[in-house]
């Protein structure tokens, strides 16, 4: 019989804590290290060799945007993993919504709902273009570890000098790797009374101040920090327009999902029909149908209704 192995994921445990209370917080030894990545059967030598250990391919699902995948292998990942545990379980800033429990891109994009000015932007390669230094001032700097520690620590949670594409690493390191240059947004949005939300790397800005000069600073602040501002996906919306946040269109005070996902939807939705009182729809296509369902009425709550009519389409 062929043992079916688990694959590591982000576990919580509903615990959240400040950084300072993090496991993670001021480790003095490698050796205190191995006990908190809860390895106690490993060395720091396997540690050591699991450094690099990724497999990188090119995803082509987007032909016109190929993307670079940089996916650690088996050892790696456990323990990417685990530390991607323990990060996550630090409290977040009010501001961010991405990897965060009850928050979403739904949930970032309503936080914008006010008819003011907003401005959307994201940043251009945004894990390839955090260096292992941000990542190693993170361990050093901020979480106060011995400095082999922290490289340590950094080395595995990079792939060639920089965050890498594929990992469960990947966004809550993101995160706090680039923390300073995100506190610093969030007080230039204070002092302006400016909302803003970040979602992973895509931050969105609302208030009556935000204007081309607003903009501006933000640019300069987020070129200060090493990363660049991606000019095709950095729009300013006046105030009474029609805008898009995280996928999520903002039109007259309400969230509305896109005119793509209505159309993807009704398309399935027919292909269901064909199949109604004749043969059983493809599983796939119904787990399809229902997940478009599912998402659009996390944004429109009618389409709760129109989850209970599918279920008697299928029956």
């Amino acid at each position: 019989m062929k043992i079916k192995h688990n694959k590591p994921k982000i576990i919580r445990k509903g615990k959240s804590y400040t950084l300072k209370d993090s496991p993670l917080y001021k480790i003095t030894s490698k050796k205190k290290l191995l006990s908190i990545l809860s390895q106690a059967s490993i060395t720091i030598s396997d540690l050591t060799k699991a450094i690099g250990d990724y497999s990188i391919f090119i995803d082509n699902k987007n032909p016109q945007k190929p993307r670079t995948i940089e996916k650690p292998n088996k050892s790696l990942d456990i323990y990417q993993s685990r530390i991607a545990s323990l990060l996550c379980r630090i409290e977040p800033p009010d501001f961010i919504h991405s990897g965060t429990k009850r928050r979403s891109h739904v949930t970032n994009a309503k936080i914008h709902l006010a008819n003011e000015n907003t401005f959307t932007t994201d940043i251009k390669s945004f894990f390839p273009s955090t260096p292992i230094e941000k990542v190693f001032y993170f361990f050093y700097g901020v979480m106060k570890c011995e400095p082999d520690v922290a490289d340590l620590l950094a080395k595995l949670c990079t792939c060639n000098g920089h965050i890498p594409t594929g990992s469960r690493i990947s966004m809550p390191m993101s995160f706090w790797a680039n923390e300073k240059m995100f506190r610093e947004l969030k007080n230039l949005s204070i002092q302006h009374n400016v909302t803003m939300t970040l979602y992973v790397d895509d931050i969105t800005f609302t208030g009556s101040n935000v204007n081309k000069i607003f903009v501006n600073t933000v640019k300069k602040i987020i070129t200060r920090h090493g990363h660049v501002m991606h000019p095709k996906k950095s729009i300013l919306y006046p105030k009474g327009s029609v805008k898009v946040i995280t996928g999520v269109v903002i039109r007259n005070g309400t969230a509305l999902a896109k005119n793509e996902q209505h159309k993807n939807l009704y398309q399935d939705i027919e292909l269901l029909k064909v199949f109604s009182g004749k043969l059983s729809p493809p599983e796939k296509l119904i787990d399809r149908t229902l997940g478009r369902i599912n998402s659009l009425s996390v944004i429109e709550s009618r389409y709760k209704d129109k989850a209970r009519s599918l279920w008697n389409l299928i029956k």
